[in-house]
């Protein structure tokens, strides 16, 4: 295989023709101030993945699977097409856990308080490095701190990169709502909870307008999901440091649900 034309902590994307990337996951993990290989799980994030934008897709929201659909899964990865990158992760907390639970970084709510709404959230996709040298990894922002990033932000990798309007940003609270009532109802049926995820949207070159669609990966990585006993299923337990067989075993037990459920 050719040199990656990106590559990141979980991911490749190498060239693939007309137009499209092939996706390839690594078994790499990450949490916790912990870093581990876990081998398989890159292979059960391409499934989980390829089977849940397919359900997105059923659904009518746009994913960044090339079409048709049903065949941009490949034994090495997924077949997606090209996006321009929007800066952003959205997240979505349906239950109290992470950034605003944690001692270490902002503890105001209690571990496991449930929402009345969901809760919607913006951060920047990068790294920022203050003087002290201390690092801010994907901090909050707001819609209008979006929309200004985009016309004036220092970074060039992050101007242009943003929202236009905050419009934009209500389209993807909207998006947000849309992704989570899907994903909460499937795992629903399995007697699951979907306590948070996180995603990507980039724009599709190939519509009229500024059209978002989802793209990168949701998975068990980006998943925050319990059992009806309270019991984790996705990358916490690696957080916890529970052993590798623990949480490939509760990788496949999500990727054969969502494999059910789109079938």
């Amino acid at each position: 295989m050719s040199e990656p034309l990106i590559e990141g902590s979980s991911k490749k994307f190498f060239a693939h023709g007309d137009g499209t990337l092939l996706m390839t996951f690594k078994d790499d993990i990450h949490g916790a101030d912990q870093t581990d290989v876990i081998s398989g799980t890159g292979d059960l994030r391409k499934r989980f993945s390829f089977a849940f934008y397919r359900l997105l897709e059923q659904h009518g929201i746009s994913t960044h699977l090339a079409k048709p659909v049903e065949n941009a899964l490949s034994g090495r990865g997924i077949v997606v097409t090209r996006a321009f990158p929007i800066r952003i992760e959205i997240l979505v907390r349906n239950v109290a856990r992470g950034y605003w639970v944690d001692g270490h970084k902002v503890p105001v709510f209690p571990a496991g308080a449930i929402f009345e709404e969901p809760i919607v959230e913006l951060c920047l996709k990068a790294k920022v490095m203050r003087e002290d040298g201390s690092v801010v990894d994907d901090p909050r922002i707001s819609p209008g701190i979006a929309v200004a990033m985009n016309a004036l932000a220092t970074d060039k990798t992050i101007r242009g990169h943003m929202l236009l309007n905050v419009a934009e940003a209500n389209a993807l609270e909207t998006l947000a709502r849309e992704i989570n009532d899907l994903y909460a109802a499937f795992l629903r049926v399995e007697g699951w909870a979907l306590e948070d995820f996180k995603f990507e949207v980039g724009l599709d070159s190939e519509r009229l307008g500024r059209s978002f669609m989802v793209i990168d990966e949701i998975s068990p990585d980006c998943s925050r999901i319990r059992d009806a006993d309270g019991n984790s299923l996705s990358k916490d337990l690696f957080r916890q440091r529970r052993p590798h067989e623990d949480v490939r075993a509760a990788y496949l037990l999500l990727t054969e649900a969502v494999e059910r459920a789109v079938a």
